[in-house]
């Protein structure tokens, strides 16, 4: 396993430096990660439209067109669908 995720060093609040072969590498303190499957449906998030819907509403695009879009009022008050079993 890769040593990148160890040994940053803080450049200020809110970010962060690491060098490493003479190369310096330069990312933010705070990471917004994207899961990689989404939490209704659990489908492999595969598209940038799916990584932008899970970052506005937790869901990927076809969760948030069949379900979410449909049922907003629900959903706020904590409805979700059944998933389906084969």
């Amino acid at each position: 396993m890769s040593d990148m995720n160890k040994n940053w060093n803080n450049i200020d609040n809110e970010n962060e430096e690491k060098v490493k072969n003479g190369v310096i590498f330069k990312r933010p303190i705070v990471h917004d990660y994207c899961p990689l499957s989404c939490n209704s449906c659990g489908t492999a998030i595969s598209s940038i439209e799916d990584v932008n819907m899970m970052k506005k509403e937790k869901v990927c695009e076809d969760c948030y067109i069949t379900h979410y879009f449909i049922n907003k009022e629900k959903w706020k008050d904590g409805w979700r669908p059944s998933k389906k079993t084969n």
